[in-house]
């Protein structure tokens, strides 16, 4: 499938990667509501299963943000980066988010807004809505920008500290994954570190990883070229194991807080499944191929749809109401999940639609009133 507009289309491989990413994040939020329509066991498995196959969302997005970070602000301004994010990622977040606090409160997480306080910890802490968890932690990877762009074009200028820092960083990441599951998930810190899930730290190797895909670009391609071949067979043995230990804690009181990214299986999962989408990615670019525009328009709103999920989810299942108990399981899970991604989507088009208007008339005025003047 070939491109014949004959324009090329200004996408890289971490612009599809973020399609995929969205794509599953609002699957989760979709399955996390549908736990409630849930009435059997086979229900509870689909949604389980489903949600393994998804869970690789937060790691595939923290990949695709350092790679496009790393590739385009080699030599961009700090002051101006920062200034840049705060108006594309924190002004929708705080938007979305108060919106969600003043029309539906029912979907905060964790400790509900009583007073300034909480306020303000339930955004520092992204608890105003499920998703927005996501949003505090890559928001943590753009402050880091110049930590990153610095490990990545000086530090890792010599090729012979790639692979050292890259044993040393794997080395910690497990010590630090062996000390959540000890101490955090269930444990004795259960409550008082329960925030860690969400903190840099948690997610660096992915950030690392995909600083190296693209300063090792060559490099990179060669090894997943090599390997190719086993990342099919060895994702789907990684997801038995996932099911495994999900469904090890039965299906009672069913919760998908007990699917974590901090754990082993999850993290080979979750590099397996870059490595997939990645390699798709640079075969559909190679191709040029004819669906590269859509890719780049999903990733153009892509962090802006996913803001607005959780909020646009809960209008569409009061919309579509008695509905979702009168169709077969899966075909109202398909329903809701089309919708909402839709609806999403053309949400934060339309609102970008209207900020361009909106400028555009306010410099025809100021335009005139300079000309009168």
């Amino acid at each position: 499938m070939e491109n014949t507009t004959g324009q090329k289309v200004n996408i890289n491989e971490g612009d599809i990667l973020k399609v995929f990413a969205v794509s599953g994040a609002i699957l989760q939020s979709v399955l996390g509501m549908f736990l409630k329509y849930a009435h059997t066991n086979d229900d509870l498995a689909l949604l389980g299963v489903i949600f393994n196959i998804v869970k690789y969302t937060a790691p595939v997005f923290i990949f695709a943000i350092v790679y496009g970070m790393v590739k385009n602000n080699q030599h961009t301004k700090v002051s101006h980066f920062y200034k840049e994010k705060f108006g594309e990622l924190v002004i929708p977040y705080f938007l979305w988010a108060a919106a969600g606090l003043i029309f539906f409160p029912e979907i905060q997480v964790n400790q509900h807004v009583a007073s300034l306080w909480t306020l303000i910890e339930s955004l520092v802490l992204g608890n105003a809505s499920s998703q927005f968890w996501y949003t505090v932690m890559m928001l943590q990877f753009q402050l880091l920008m110049p930590v990153l762009i610095f490990i990545c074009y000086k530090y890792l200028a010599k090729p012979s500290r790639v692979i050292p820092l890259l044993i040393v960083s794997f080395v910690i990441f497990g010590a630090w994954l062996w000390m959540y599951d000890a101490f955090v998930f269930q444990g004795a810190y259960a409550t008082s570190l329960r925030y860690l899930d969400r903190f840099f730290v948690s997610y660096f190797i992915y950030a690392l990883v995909g600083g190296i895909a693209w300063v090792y670009k060559e490099r990179f391609d060669g090894v997943l070229r090599r390997i190719q071949f086993i990342l099919l067979p060895v994702v789907l043995l990684i997801l038995i194991w996932t099911n495994r230990e999900f469904f090890s804690f039965g299906f009672e009181d069913m919760s998908f807080g007990n699917l974590i990214y901090l754990k082993p299986s999850m993290t080979l999962y979750s590099l397996v499944v870059i490595f997939l989408i990645y390699m798709l990615a640079r075969h559909l670019i190679s191709l040029d191929s004819r669906s590269l525009p859509y890719y780049k328009w999903f990733s153009t709103y892509a962090y802006r749809a996913f803001t607005a999920n959780v909020f646009i989810l809960v209008i569409v299942l009061r919309l579509f109401g008695d509905l979702i108990g009168q169709l077969p399981f899966f075909m109202a899970l398909l329903l809701v999940y089309l919708t909402t991604v839709a609806c999403s989507f053309g949400v934060v088009y339309a609102f970008a639609q209207i900020k361009v208007w909106a400028e555009g008339v306010f410099l025809k005025q100021k335009r005139a009133h300079s000309i009168n003047h």
